[in-house]
């Protein structure tokens, strides 16, 4: 399979081996995978990648891997998608398409421009060299500057983590203007929200500014904080209702909340909390993280556990312990909408029906918590890399092991201009420290 997918490496003799990192930036070295006696297996590349989360290196014993790029009419592209350059007329892959028009480009502005000379120049002409002139820009995760052609190509593939997700988001908080909140501790949901809504003067894509009631001090961060943290718990403890597993929570219905768009403003809450160094809502069960991901809920597995409401949940269990007959539960189950026979034959056809009903009737309420979550372009982020967001939302183990890269991420070093002596010193600083991480995790002391 890794020949058909890397063809170059059927030309490659002496073996080669696949290697892993941790992740991380700077002075890193490979780690060896050592192969199983038969080999390579799946179950073993799994578990070593974490899921298919880090990237694996195959890297060639005795000789060099050709890194070249591959012509546009290779055979390996045959049956990729393709694309006309509107420059030169001729097909592209898509995947080579941004970096030939790039080349493209520079190309025909050197003919544009050595043709100034002798041609007398037309609106026309003025025209496609303002179309031709090359911007670049900044990838918001690794900060290199790219085309801006292909800075969303890069963008998509660049290696993210959890915390570039946050880093991402939060590179797009309005630093220029605040959005202040004044609210008092006293039933601070309430409030909060009324204030929060209230806020005409500012976007909530500004710097979060709050103040208490009968409190002195100026929010330097601190209170901020403690606000977004307050905030998320009344949030969890009142929109949000927990099953009897504890494996996360489901909407609330209630129409009082959603006509007063309470889940429209606990989104956006939750999308500054993220942005703004608040913690994480990671009380959602899953099922609600991916329909709030994709919107499309027949693309959504539920089952009786994801049912979080003590009345449908004591409703199944007394219809899984019924013997004789469910006459007794009959209005329960019909007003539940199902429309079938109500026997013992078909009980699991109702209880996959209480099922369908106790989460199909809270998707109006997740559906103006996505709203909500646009902020920051943070919904976009959460659609292209859901599993990255997972445990931002959802509770659970994972991938929350404390080792180099989980230190490393969670640090925030407060650096020197860009470019200065002391800049260097300090990034060499960080790129000791990094190594000696690694050291320790590999000696298997974190």
């Amino acid at each position: 399979m890794l020949c058909d997918t890397f063809p170059k490496l059927v030309s490659i003799c002496g073996g080669w081996l696949l290697h892993k990192t941790s992740g991380g930036g700077g002075q890193r070295k490979l780690l060896v995978i050592p192969p199983d006696s038969d080999g390579y297996n799946g179950n073993q590349l799994k578990s070593v990648s974490g899921n298919g989360k880090s990237t694996l290196y195959i890297v060639p014993l005795q000789k060099k891997l050709d890194t070249t790029p591959l012509p546009s009419d290779a055979k390996e592209l045959e049956n990729m998608p393709k694309a006309q350059c509107s420059v030169c007329s001729e097909m592209f892959p898509l995947q080579c398409l941004p970096m030939h028009i790039k080349e493209c480009k520079d190309d025909h502005v050197i003919l544009f421009t050595s043709t100034d000379e002798e041609l007398e120049r037309s609106p026309e002409a003025d025209n496609s060299n303002s179309f031709l002139t090359e911007k670049t820009a900044e990838c918001p995760v690794c900060k290199n500057t790219f085309d801006s052609d292909i800075i969303e190509i890069h963008a998509s593939d660049c290696g993210l983590r959890s915390g570039d997700i946050l880093n991402s988001i939060s590179g797009k908080v309005d630093e220029t203007n605040t959005f202040s909140i004044c609210v008092s501790r006293t039933d601070i949901f309430i409030r909060g929200m009324q204030q929060w809504q209230r806020q005409k003067k500012s976007s909530p894509k500004s710097r979060l500014k709050v103040t208490f009631f009968g409190e002195a001090g100026i929010d330097t961060g601190a209170l901020r904080k403690e606000f977004l943290t307050e905030m998320l718990a009344e949030i969890e403890r009142r929109l949000f209702i927990c099953g009897a597993d504890k494996r996360g929570k489901n909407p609330l219905y209630c129409v009082n909340s959603v006509d007063r768009n309470y889940f429209r403003s606990a989104g956006e809450i939750m999308a500054v909390s993220l942005a703004q160094g608040g913690p994480p809502p990671a009380f959602m069960r899953e099922w609600c993280f991916r329909y709030l991901c994709s919107g499309d809920y027949d693309s959504i597995q539920v089952s009786t556990s994801d049912v979080t409401d003590l009345e449908f949940s004591l409703l199944i269990e007394k219809i899984n312990n019924s013997t004789d007959d469910l006459s007794d539960l009959t209005d329960e189950i019909l007003n539940c909408g199902y429309t079938g026979e109500v026997s013992l034959e078909k009980k699991n056809h109702i209880i996959r029906a209480i099922v369908l009903h106790s989460t199909l009737r809270v998707i109006p309420m997740l559906d103006q918590l996505r709203k909500g979550l646009q902020l920051y372009d943070l919904l976009r982020v959460m659609e292209r890399h859901p599993d990255l967001c997972l445990p931002l939302f959802v509770p659970g183990e994972h991938d929350d092991k404390v080792d180099a890269a989980f230190i490393l991420e969670n640090c925030h070093p407060s650096l020197s201009e860009r470019g200065s002596v002391r800049y260097n010193k300090e990034m060499n600083v960080m790129n000791f420290f990094q190594d000696f991480l690694q050291e320790m995790e590999d000696s298997g002391v974190l």
